[in-house]
């Protein structure tokens, strides 16, 4: 009897230790469940999209701090304005995988087109702000772009995502998020093709946007 509390005090403890184990599992059990659906949803998607031709590509959104000067800080080169560039870039990748590049017209972009608050907004929301004619739309974010210059060396860091769209249903066909980086030695400068033809920040941009959309399933015919 001498035992008693401290038998009784065990046996609390190992029953809230089981009640512990038994909650986390049901939060793990939702988080797989939400984890899982959210999956599948997205496996939908991609199929769906497999069975559409046309993809509309909306104008890049920058982060919302980035300033006018940054906008234009190395971007308009020899390649033309990097929306152009990256447009036509991903009309030849994507048209080996089968599919035919869109962009809008007669529509101009929403107030609020910035990365901070699309990122904010659902799926149906990111919708609604398409053209009207639009099936498939894709956002294409530029997450972060930064770069280092000193004496010898310069180096340019890109973050990019994108979001394909089914318009009349608001939900997600297919999403991916890259990070990229670019640099160059300064003896690259003498080079026909080196630094100054090349801007590093256009060039990890475009890197990014090109890795981004190697996975993009090939259309299914």
């Amino acid at each position: 009897m001498a035992h008693g509390p401290d038998k009784s005090r065990q046996q609390g403890f190992i029953s809230l230790t089981r009640d512990k184990a038994l909650m986390v599992a049901l939060l793990l059990g939702l988080v797989m469940t939400d984890t899982g659906a959210a999956l599948a949803a997205d496996d939908a998607g991609t199929a769906a999209l497999q069975q559409v031709e046309s993809i509309m590509i909306l104008p890049v959104v920058y982060p919302e701090g980035q300033t006018d000067e940054d906008r234009e800080e190395r971007f308009d080169n020899l390649y033309g304005k990097l929306d152009e560039y990256i447009y036509k870039a991903l009309l030849r990748k994507l048209a080996l995988k089968g599919y035919v590049l869109d962009r809008p017209r007669s529509w101009s972009v929403p107030p609020g087109w910035n990365v901070e608050t699309l990122k904010d907004m659902t799926p149906d929301q990111l919708a609604a702000l398409a053209p009207a004619r639009a099936e498939h739309v894709a956002f294409l974010f530029i997450e972060s772009i930064d770069s280092t210059n000193n004496v010898v060396q310069t180096s340019a860091n890109a973050a990019v995502s994108a979001m394909i769209i089914d318009r009349e249903t608001g939900t997600v066909a297919w999403r991916r998020r890259v990070e990229e980086e670019f640099s160059e030695h300064i003896l690259q400068i003498f080079s026909p093709i080196g630094m100054l033809l090349t801007p590093d920040k256009h060039v990890a941009i475009e890197n990014a946007f090109s890795t981004l959309f190697e996975d993009l399933p090939e259309r299914a015919y």
